[in-house]
């Protein structure tokens, strides 16, 4: 009896030892499962973090960069406004200084635009136009008084500019070409103011043909008149009368005469028509 109560209380014994060796088991085993399963979605949370936390350091870096690249092109274009606007402001003072000085010079021009001299005539000639004007004094001793216009011809030997004083006259003159002019009076050298020529010096032989030139470029660089404004200035003009040369095409503020055309009048063409002589057929 003792020995089956015992073999009993062997066997429960060992119930028992089973059941909690195989609790315990069961446990490990679930515990291994879970471990087992777990272990991928904390492989993917940490990867996940690991990407997240890559992202942003990617994503901090790029928008650090991309900030100071904005910085950088924000500062520069600071830098060339304000660069812009010294210039800006460089450049108007400069205007400012060049209007002043423009305006300076047109007052200064303004008080010297008219020469002065001790004679009382100033003779402007006209290269481009072919044609003369006459000066007198104004009140303040400029020659601003245009008194008398005149057609003429220059030539190619003609000067273009500059300012020169009458010398000696001749009331005939030998010309190029054994030809005569009359009332000549010298500008520069061999540079004259005188009549259309003549072939001798007679009043009644004229060549008619170059009187019909007057008002274009003619001579070989004297200036031709017609005998009466030739005369004008061989009477008025006084020696180291002043003599300026330019080249415009507005013939000046009187204008520009119109001169004669004498070659069909051949009764008459011989003669200079302007000649006062009581002898010219002009006058008859």
């Amino acid at each position: 009896m003792k020995k089956k109560k015992k073999n009993i209380i062997i066997i429960l014994i060992a119930i028992c030892i089973v059941t909690v060796i195989g609790i315990i088991f069961f446990k490990h085993s679930k515990k291994i499962e879970t471990s087992t399963t777990s272990e991928p979605e904390e492989q993917n949370y940490s990867k996940e973090i690991e990407e997240k936390s890559y992202n942003d350091i990617i994503n901090n870096s790029v928008s650090n960069e991309i900030k100071n690249e904005v910085k950088e092109v924000k500062n520069e274009v600071n830098e060339n406004i304000i660069s812009n606007e010294n210039q800006n402001k460089k450049n108007n003072n400069e205007n400012k200084q060049n209007n002043t000085s423009n305006d300076k010079n047109e007052v200064q021009q303004s008080s010297t635009k008219y020469p002065t001299g001790k004679t009382k005539y100033y003779i402007k000639v006209n290269y481009g136009a072919n044609a003369v004007t006459i000066y007198k004094k104004d009140e303040n001793g400029y020659y601003s008084i245009p008194v008398k216009a005149m057609v003429c011809s220059c030539g190619t030997a003609t000067p273009k500019s500059g300012v020169y004083k009458t010398s000696k006259g001749y009331e005939w003159g030998t010309l190029e070409g054994g030809t005569f002019g009359r009332y000549s009076t010298r500008i520069i050298g061999g540079i004259l103011f005188h009549s259309v020529p003549y072939t001798s010096e007679s009043e009644d032989s004229l060549e008619y043909w170059e009187y019909d030139k007057l008002g274009t470029t003619a001579s070989l660089g004297c200036v031709r008149l017609s005998v009466a404004d030739t005369k004008w200035i061989f009477d008025n003009c006084e020696v180291g009368t002043q003599v300026e040369f330019y080249t415009s095409s507005d013939p000046g503020p009187l204008g520009k005469p119109t001169a004669q055309k004498i070659s069909d009048n051949v009764e008459c063409r011989n003669w200079d028509p302007t000649d006062t002589s009581s002898n010219s057929p002009w006058n008859k």
